[in-house]
């Protein structure tokens, strides 16, 4: 903490300064007062423990979009996006106090940092076609994905013992666990979404949508969680936990049929197939029979998966969407129309009628949104970086002689990005902000126990 409150006068003065102050603004504005109330008391929690700033980080991407809120331009904010980089910045604080700002070298930093100096530099080549509030907006986005990807660096400095990484671990697979159960919440109580519809939300109909309000992105979530859980369970010789996993996989299978989600459903069989084949074909053949089972019990499913097939309205909008991202594209392959300003191209090129619409702001697919936002040169960084991720992951699964349950955890996530590659050719999934956040979450997880375990 700052000097002046290094004595107990200074540090009780200060206190009963700062009850007077919420007392008071309080009384003026109830909502305001707790609010600020609530942010001080978290940033005197992250100096105590910083710790508990990033647990919370990742805990709050929970509710979803019930902390969404919508702003006049057509864009949104969630709480994660104000929430990260004042964790950020308190943890800057503490280095710059400590006098020491760890540099983290993994095979990641060079992708990342020049994906965003592309990403960068084609919003400001793009600065004078746009007017000042649509290059805000645009350049809100990028802070948004570098806010994000400092979640991989701020958890590569928390996690630095084997004690941190077994609960940090945990911690990632029950979160999604509890999204899970929060979404068969959902399902019972919330079944029809239609009263959103007037909000911009897609009015599904007894889907699993759980805190994301969208069936799709929820399952992309799931499918992510339910692969660092199979790589948990096939890894561990404990049979009670190995079997706690079990349930854990069975719960989640469960909650990824009720999304009723095609895109899901192909990273799920993805997922599966990549784990079965290179560790257990027992694990395949109980999928392929899984599969079986819920074609037939749930005609739903049947129907989502039939109508793929026969181009049913869905998968034709898609295919429109699909489209104009190519009209897009052809007109700005080489640089791109500026990372993230769509929202007005599309609406330039009368491509919505809304422009405040939700899904106004990308397009059915990620690749689709990277190549037209930073041009050809930011995708192929793009895929480079993807590329790096599966490479490092598989490496680290492959290597016998690593720590069973970092193998594990590199199959995970392996097999899980690859199915949420597929699943973002269909939804934007890759630049969802809550699954953003979520990977760089494992992924500064998977390298800290890379170098936890290499120094053991």
């Amino acid at each position: 903490m700052p000097t002046f409150l290094s004595s107990k006068i200074s540090q009780i003065s200060f206190g009963l300064l700062l009850t007077v102050l919420f007392g008071f603004l309080i009384l003026k504005s109830s909502l305001f007062g707790i609010l600020l109330l609530v942010l001080v008391i978290f940033i005197v929690c992250l100096f105590l423990n910083f710790k508990v700033g990033l647990v919370l980080v990742i805990f709050t991407l929970l509710l979803g979009q019930l902390t969404r809120f919508s702003l006049s331009s057509g864009g949104s904010i969630v709480l994660n996006d104000f929430l990260i980089p004042l964790v950020f910045f308190v943890w800057l604080l503490i280095k710059l106090r400590k006098k020491e700002i760890p540099i983290y070298k993994t095979s990641l930093n060079w992708p990342l940092g020049l994906f965003i100096l592309i990403a960068l530099f084609s919003l400001l080549l793009n600065w004078n076609h746009f007017l000042p509030s649509e290059i805000i907006q645009g350049a809100a986005y990028l802070v948004r994905f570098v806010s994000y990807a400092l979640v991989f660096f701020l958890t590569l400095d928390v996690v630095k013992d084997k004690d941190t990484f077994s609960k940090f671990y945990n911690f990632a697979i029950w979160t999604g666990l509890l999204f899970a159960f929060l979404g068969f919440l959902q399902l019972v109580f919330i079944p029809s979404f239609e009263f959103m519809a007037k909000y911009g939300w897609d009015p599904h109909l007894n889907r699993l949508l759980s805190t994301f309000f969208d069936p799709n992105y929820a399952g992309g979530f799931l499918v992510l969680v339910c692969s660092l859980v199979l790589g948990r369970m096939l890894f561990t010789d404990n049979k009670a936990e190995k079997g706690l996993w079990f349930y854990a996989f069975l719960f989640l299978t469960l909650a990824i049929i009720l999304t009723y989600s095609r895109s899901t459903y192909l990273a799920f069989a993805i997922m599966v197939l990549v784990i079965g084949i290179l560790r257990s074909w027992r694990l395949l053949l109980f999928g392929a029979l899984a599969l079986v089972v819920a074609f037939f019990a749930f005609p739903r499913m049947q129907e989502r998966i039939l109508g793929g097939f026969s181009l049913d309205a869905t998968a034709k909008m898609r295919l429109e969407n699909y489209k104009e991202a190519q009209e897009i594209i052809e007109d700005n392959w080489l640089i791109g129309v500026g990372y993230n300003n769509l929202r007005a191209v599309r609406e330039a090129y009368g491509q919505v009628l809304d422009v405040k619409s939700h899904a106004a702001g990308g397009f059915d697919s990620t690749f689709l949104t990277i190549l037209a936002t930073t041009g050809v040169f930011g995708l192929l960084v793009y895929l480079w970086l993807c590329f790096r991720i599966l490479k490092e992951t598989f490496k680290q699964f492959w290597d016998k002689k690593s720590s069973p349950v970092l193998r594990g955890l590199g199959l995970g996530i392996f097999a899980g990005f690859l199915g949420l590659i597929a699943h973002s050719q269909f939804v934007n999934s890759l630049l969802y902000p809550h699954i953003m956040l979520y990977l760089w979450f494992v992924l500064g997880l998977f390298y800290a126990g890379k170098r936890i375990f290499q120094e053991i």
